[in-house]
């Protein structure tokens, strides 16, 4: 059954303040690139110090990236910015051998695997890998020596907030919306209680989430990806 996901709105997220004075992009002094808000080739935040969360995460987190996908629509890099030294960020040529793999979880679903929940063995673990592709490139990954050795986790379902059309169902998320969601689940298996900790993960995905909406819902245009994502004004 799936659960009701929490309403963005109310989650504890910093002031997206800083993000909304950003007017012009800007160049990257790492790459020389232009961007706004941050740069995905360098995995660095842009604005006035403090205007953005820094996290560290409870556990380890590897994001394993299928390389033909563009990065500037990967949500996955938001944790590699917001969580830099809990993150590591590999291209799937370029995934760890995972030399103790009994300390790692991967986190895919299936019938088959617990959920965050019913997995015991917490103590165990250090590292937790999400892959971050198309779901027709996930299983290429998945068949990856690396990977297929894995032990596999899964959370509860959600309904995701994403603005992309997907063809899977709403039950498939973003790439930072699972990441939120475990580290969440997480929390709660292991401390029994949760208050916000890593809510600050959905930092950027929340703003572009508002500006979709507060585009749409001033403009009176058809938001014509997914049926009846535009919400209310009156409701947000």
């Amino acid at each position: 059954m799936m659960e009701n996901e929490n309403r963005l709105s109310d989650l504890q997220i910093m002031s997206h303040e800083g993000l909304e004075s950003m007017e012009d992009r800007q160049i990257c002094p790492g790459c020389n690139r232009s961007r706004k808000y941050f740069c995905y080739f360098c995995f660095s935040s842009f604005g006035e110090p403090g205007t953005v969360p820094h996290l560290t995460l409870p556990i380890n987190l590897h994001v394993l990236h299928w390389t033909t996908e563009m990065l500037s629509k990967s949500t996955a890099v938001h944790a590699k910015i917001l969580a830099p030294e809990s993150t590591s960020f590999y291209e799937v040529n370029d995934i760890p051998e995972y030399e103790n793999p009994e300390e790692v979880l991967l986190l895919y679903p299936s019938d088959d695997v617990p959920t965050v929940s019913e997995f015991q063995d917490w103590d165990k673990i250090s590292t937790v890998v999400f892959i971050d592709s198309q779901w027709h490139a996930a299983k290429k990954i998945l068949k990856l020596p690396n990977v297929a050795k894995l032990p596999r986790i899964k959370i509860d379902q959600y309904s995701t907030q994403f603005w992309r059309y997907q063809r899977v169902g709403p039950e498939c998320l973003a790439t930072i919306e699972a990441i939120y969601y475990f580290m969440r689940e997480y929390q709660l298996k292991t401390s029994n209680s949760y208050d916000g900790e890593y809510d600050n993960l959905l930092f950027y995905f929340t703003y572009f989430y508002n500006k979709i909406q507060k585009h749409y819902q001033t403009t009176n245009k058809n938001f014509k990806n997914i049926e009846n994502y535009i919400k209310p004004e009156t409701t947000q």
